[in-house]
């Protein structure tokens, strides 16, 4: 029998919300200068902040989806895909944000986490209406 695919993404969402928070202990530092990075407006400013949503929420959507992917009624693949999509998701939505921040380049890579996040959501959307059945 396969392990819990499910720890994964505890595992990953804990460790992940940790480094989350981290980033924020750093944002607080310079929060209060009003010029840092361009001014509270600035676009660099907007996708620093992003990012730090962004691990803060995909991390304990991830701990989510790990309490929940093992239950659902399908087959170990499409588990394992909304697993690793999730993780995906959120390792590139922050990551990307932060890339964003020193090259505009990057902005043009945000479907990667909009698609395993839609990926992942979808699996598990599938999996609870099957669920009961």
């Amino acid at each position: 029998m396969d392990k819990k695919i499910g720890k994964t993404n505890i595992k990953f969402g804990w460790c992940w919300l940790f480094i989350g928070i981290l980033e924020a202990m750093w944002i607080g530092l310079f929060a209060f200068q009003e010029d840092w990075l361009g001014g509270y407006t600035s676009l660099a400013r907007r996708f620093l902040r992003l990012s730090h949503i962004a691990f803060i929420a995909l991390s304990l959507t991830n701990i989510l989806y790990g309490l929940y992917i093992d239950s659902i009624n399908l087959p170990q693949k499409a588990k394992k895909t909304g697993s690793y999509t999730m993780i995906i998701a959120a390792v590139f939505m922050p990551s990307l944000c932060l890339l964003s921040i020193v090259n505009t380049l990057f902005q043009s890579f945000f479907f990667i986490p909009a698609v395993s996040f839609a990926v992942a959501i979808f699996i598990m959307a599938l999996g609870q209406l099957k669920r009961d059945q």
